[in-house]
């Protein structure tokens, strides 16, 4: 472009400004009202908000009985315990006791999830739970509300007492209930949990290298590595009464054990690809649950430590959350395919890369040559 000779190289410099200044003001009002269709409630950060924008589909949603959605995008990461058996039980503080529980967390293995989903951001709720599932008094029925004592009940702490066929009947009652919107409701497999409680992080916690009570609901009389003593609570919260991990998930650490899809095995070294575990678990028929709860000590909490137990066991430690499948309609008023936006006052947003041309790069299955993809973070987008 060839400036006038009136016009003074300072002077254009100032009408560039000036039409920058204005390019910038609309794109930030434009992005304002995005932002605004985004629920005040989703703590999404800038890797969901492009995989919903690339996806077509809400970053965020709210079913007919009030359970809360967040879009976890997909990717790849690595399953499994960073630290060895026994410097995990050395950092729990009772190496002799249980040295011998965390060597299921190994081999470390690469995962790959191909498919977005959506999680529910808190634990199945008393009120939810209830909404689906009656009391029925005959021995063989679900009568978790007869056995509950009444510390454990309340519309919005987390439904316990259930076991894993409950929260299955759970997820199959929803599906149907939820038929108008095409949504099909399943507990997470263990990769999906685990990729999930993780949101990016590589520490043994979400939040770090250890836990606090304030960020988790467990019995603060024990302590992981440099962590200190708290209280023990003795008994779940409220959901949501404390601080999300970078996806926007409560309480994936303590208050409530929750069940996952997975019959209960050893980890293999192979790399895999959308992994849902073993066809069974023999001879103990035991499933996995995950995230330890309101009684565990910090070290039963941990990203990669595997709980299990007997399918059809009822205890006041165990509850369950659920994963939608995609496509997933938008509840309620919330419509909108949201873009990346910049941050709002109480809201992670951290930014990202393009996730675009993911989906079609190739990985590694049970055969042939695996080819890096992008793998999320918390932060973004990285490559491995």
């Amino acid at each position: 472009m060839k400036i006038p000779a009136h016009i003074s190289l300072a002077g254009h410099a100032g009408i560039t400004g000036m039409l920058m200044c204005a390019t910038t003001a609309f794109a930030l009002t434009v992005a304002a009202q995005a932002q605004e269709k985004i629920p005040s409630w989703a703590k999404v950060c800038n890797a969901q908000i492009t995989e919903a924008e690339r996806l077509g589909v809400p970053v965020a949603f709210t079913n007919s009985i009030g359970m809360k959605f967040v879009l976890i995008p997909a990717g790849a990461f690595s399953m499994g315990s960073r630290d060895p058996a026994t410097e995990v039980a050395r950092l729990c503080g009772l190496p002799q006791a249980q040295m011998g529980w965390f060597y299921d967390e190994h081999p470390r293995h690469e995962v790959t999830l191909t498919n977005a989903f959506y999680m529910t951001i808190h634990e199945v709720t008393h009120a939810q739970y209830t909404a689906l599932i009656k009391p029925r008094d005959d021995k063989n029925g679900n009568n978790q509300l007869n056995e509950c004592p009444a510390e454990f009940l309340g519309d919005t702490k987390p439904v316990v007492f259930v076991s894993w066929n409950d929260a299955e009947q759970f997820c199959k009652a929803l599906s149907p209930h939820e038929a108008k919107a095409e949504r099909i409701y399943t507990l997470p497999t263990e990769a999906q949990w685990e990729y999930a409680c993780r949101a990016g992080s590589t520490t043994p916690f979400s939040f770090g290298e250890t836990l606090s009570i304030d960020q988790a609901n467990y019995d603060g009389g024990y302590t992981y590595g440099d962590g200190t003593t708290g209280t023990n609570r003795g008994g779940t919260l409220q959901v949501g009464s404390l601080a999300a991990n970078a996806w926007g998930l409560h309480d994936m650490h303590g208050n409530v054990s929750e069940w996952c899809a997975d019959w209960y095995d050893q980890y293999d070294s192979a790399p895999t690809v959308n992994p849902s575990g073993p066809d069974k678990s023999e001879p103990l028929n035991q499933r996995v649950m995950r995230g330890g709860a309101w009684r565990s000590y910090p070290g039963a909490c941990r990203s990669a430590c595997r709980l299990r137990c007997s399918f059809n066991v009822r205890l006041n430690h165990i509850g369950f959350r659920v994963c939608c499948a995609l496509p997933a309609k938008p509840g309620k008023s919330e419509t909108a395919i949201i873009s990346a936006i910049p941050p709002k006052a109480g809201r992670q947003v951290i930014p990202a890369q393009s996730m675009a041309g993911r989906a079609n790069s190739p990985v590694r299955g049970t055969t042939g040559k695996r080819v890096p993809r992008p793998r999320v973070t918390s932060t973004g987008v990285t490559t491995p």
